[in-house]
């Protein structure tokens, strides 16, 4: 994230999400509370991804979980973008299968996307039913 004269860059992912997460806790702080940064990012050795990965990460998981339901959703998951970011194939197909049992799941680019998307998804008092698809438990 760094660079070599020690300066952090801007529109980086992780200060896109850092600016939106100060923007939740000073909007929302009860909903802050709820809500956290799934790190699947680190770098590390072949044996701790084998640890990490037994221990449930997901390949492709979003950045952000509001554990918070919502007009009919189970919750929402942000996956953050900067600007000129693309989600991997990974990414796109967690936030399918996210989508297919009841949760809100979008890609957003920047800080103003993510904000916009929370901000819509916390006001919202409609009531959604989402095209739920909850497969059978693993016997």
């Amino acid at each position: 994230m760094g660079t070599e004269s020690g300066l952090v860059r801007i529109n980086t992912e992780s200060n896109e999400q850092i600016a939106a997460m100060d923007w939740l806790r000073a909007q929302h702080p009860n909903i802050a509370a709820h809500t956290l940064h799934i790190g699947n990012e680190r770098k590390s050795t072949y044996y701790m991804g084998y640890i990490m990965k037994r221990m449930g990460v997901l390949k492709g998981a979003s950045d952000i979980f509001m554990a918070w339901p919502n007009c009919g959703y189970h919750g929402l998951f942000i996956e953050v973008k900067s600007a000129r970011g693309k989600p991997t194939s990974y990414q796109l197909e967690f936030i399918e299968r996210m989508r297919k049992v009841g949760y809100k799941a979008e890609v957003c680019y920047g800080a103003e996307q993510v904000i916009n998307t929370m901000r819509e998804y916390i006001s919202t008092t409609e009531f959604r039913r989402p095209q739920t698809h909850h497969p059978e438990p693993y016997l």
